[in-house]
């Protein structure tokens, strides 16, 4: 008697909203390494006194142009982030999230190039929705490397995602019986 081979389980793809979070992580990640632990705003390092007077715990990353701007993928580059502290980040009285002006006059004047590529690229749109495209992000993230919008661009034309259109009827319902 032969034996039945055992049906070999389709490998199930992880949502995209799995790997968006995935994706924020590995951002975050990127923002925060390379700064070993030293918050770009105040300078100060995890384990001193920070501006509130307690000592820094954790480095955050923060987003200059917002996480919640729909397919852009500035969200995902680090070109569009800064490390640091919570105080700076979120607590303090001039803080990125408190004082949006804090956040452009120091931009323009610490990370000019930063400024400028954020504000050139903040309205470049691409489909985050494509997992080709988010494949690219991943493996960027991963590699702690900017992203190539244009690379981008092509793999969103290459590979263009495939969407459910709904039929929609012109005529009359009651004409049609």
């Amino acid at each position: 008697m032969a034996k039945k081979k055992k049906k070999e389980k389709k490998k199930k793809l992880d949502s995209i909203p799995k790997i968006n979070r995935r994706l924020f992580k590995l951002w975050s990640l990127a923002v925060r390494e390379p700064l070993n632990g030293k918050c770009e705003f105040c300078g100060n390092s995890v384990g001193e006194i920070g501006p509130s007077g307690k000592p820094i715990n954790k480095i955050d990353a923060h987003h200059f142009l917002s996480r919640n701007v729909k397919d852009c993928p500035l969200k995902f580059d680090v070109r569009n982030g800064i490390g640091c502290c919570p105080f700076c980040h979120k607590f303090g009285t001039p803080s990125f999230h408190r004082d949006p002006i804090t956040t452009i006059t120091w931009l323009q004047s610490n990370r000019p190039e930063r400024y400028e590529f954020v504000l050139k690229n903040c309205s470049f749109t691409v489909d985050l929705q494509n997992r080709q495209v988010l494949e690219e992000i991943e493996s960027k993230l991963k590699e702690q490397v900017p992203l190539d919008f244009d690379k981008l661009k092509t793999i969103e034309a290459e590979f263009p995602r495939k969407v459910k259109k709904e039929v929609l009827e012109t005529g009359d319902i009651f004409n049609d019986i």
